[in-house]
């Protein structure tokens, strides 16, 4: 493997020397050695990088099109993305990024992708700032990271970053095997391995794999809030779980839990990382106490240039981030996420966060998947809806005289679906996330279907 990497490695810097000019690299590779060689090709001679997802297709890589133009592409891409010749937005220092940048995607799953743009030293200030938060007062240990997540999205790639500022070992894997049973030929006692709470749930379906995932160092868990029958399947079992929290404008994690909190009955994304700062403020912008909720801004070294094409390049850095998420800090400073404020219903004047009624819906036997949006309505602004898919042979209406009786007994009235959508599968994307333009068609599908039968029966 290593001869590999390093042929690979040789062969990509010679295309980068042979350049006519500073060029801008378009790195798309499914293999996890190809995009490392790639990658670090890039860093050793500071040319500017774009990342991009082998998955998507014509519609997305249109997206890109429409963003910026490649002098070179490494990788699977479904059009040409690449222009050998100079032109006006690579001969523009306006346009063109400068030497060093590497630009991260993020937002595809709403429909519209953008790039965080970042810099060698951003995510070696996440890197570092994770490694001296989980060590406490031990100073240069490690990180060894199992990586299964895709290397173009921050969670996978900043595992790759954090082993080699660390020295750490860096070990690829397969989710889906691991998924079907198949385990890895290494130890893991002293390494970490970063999962969203959809895969963590489908990996404990596996008895045999519970024993093999008690031997981390620890167990990265973000991506999406995890419901607290996950947290206490985990717990039950002795998993050391890192429950996280940040995103690819902040190079992944500005808060995480240590997995000894975890295993201590905490079930918070943890306390803030040395790199950054996080301020919770009201409406007004005024910090608010602890155990008050306000909206997340954050500052910190591993914070994003901005997003390309959205900024100038001689402007100032980002100072902050104002996010769209919303919790609070406990008295012991440690951060608990509620939702997005976009996501957010508004019912009856009533604020209902969403995750809040999935992760009591995900209780019940009856559902296998959830998730929970506000719709229109002449009387009450937005109402709760439901879209669920059913674990087993019971009705549906089994299944939502289960889910409002679980709902009675934990949350007020007005956070209780008024509508349910039964489906067989919510559209997610590999690391468990919402496709949210599919969740919007399949719902509008959905309604169509329930008032032409509703019409039907009326006849």
């Amino acid at each position: 493997m290593l001869s590999a990497f390093e042929a690979q490695l040789e062969q990509k810097l010679g295309q980068l020397d042979r350049h006519p000019q500073s060029p801008l690299v378009l790195l798309a590779e499914r293999d996890a050695i190809a995009f490392l060689a790639g990658f670090l090709a890039t860093q050793l001679r500071g040319v500017p990088l774009v990342l991009g997802n082998p998955q998507w297709r014509h519609r997305e890589w249109q997206q890109v099109q429409g963003l910026l133009t490649c002098n070179l592409v490494w990788g699977q891409v479904r059009l040409n993305m690449s222009s050998k010749t100079s032109n006006a937005q690579t001969s523009n220092t306006k346009t063109h990024p400068p030497a060093g940048t590497i630009m991260i995607p993020t937002g595809g799953t709403s429909g519209r992708i953008r790039f965080a743009v970042h810099t060698w030293e951003r995510l070696t200030a996440s890197a570092l700032g994770f490694r001296d938060h989980i060590q406490g007062q031990q100073t240069g240990q490690q990180i060894n990271c199992y990586c299964t997540l895709p290397l173009f999205h921050v969670s996978g790639l900043m595992q790759v970053v954090r082993s080699l500022v660390t020295r750490g070992q860096l070990v690829f894997g397969s989710y889906k095997a691991l998924q079907a049973g198949v385990l890895p030929a290494f130890e893991p006692e002293q390494f970490w391995i970063s999962l969203v709470p959809t895969q963590l749930q489908r990996l404990l379906q596996n008895p045999r794999l519970i024993p093999w995932l008690q031997r981390f160092e620890g167990i990265l868990l973000g991506g999406g809030p995890a419901w607290p029958g996950l947290l206490e399947m985990g717990r039950s079992q002795g998993l050391p779980l890192a429950l996280t929290y940040g995103m690819t404008e902040t190079a992944s994690q500005v808060a995480t839990l240590q997995p000894r909190e975890f295993l201590a009955g905490n079930n918070s994304s943890g306390r803030v990382l040395p790199h950054s700062e996080i301020i919770i403020a009201d409406a007004s912008g005024c910090p608010v106490k602890p155990g008050e909720i306000g909206q997340l801004t954050i500052r910190g070294q591993s914070l994003m240039r901005g997003y390309y094409g959205e900024f100038e390049w001689d402007e100032p850095s980002l100072g902050e981030l104002v996010t769209d998420d919303y919790g609070y800090f406990d008295e012991a400073g440690y951060l608990h996420i509620l939702g997005r404020g976009s996501q957010m219903i508004i019912s009856g004047g009533e604020k209902v966060f969403p995750s809040e009624v999935e992760a009591v819906l995900r209780e019940s036997p009856g559902i296998e998947d959830v998730c929970v949006f506000g719709m229109a309505d002449e009387d009450w602004g937005e109402v709760v809806v439901a879209l669920y898919v059913p674990a087993g042979t019971e009705l549906s209406e089994e299944i939502i005289m289960e889910g409002r009786s679980r709902l009675a007994h934990q949350l007020a009235s007005y956070k209780h679906p008024k509508h349910w959508l039964a489906t067989e599968r919510i559209p997610r994307n590999s690391r468990g996330k919402l496709e949210q333009v599919q969740v919007q068609r399949l719902v509008s599908a959905l309604r169509a279907s329930k008032e032409s039968a509703k019409y039907g029966d009326d006849e």
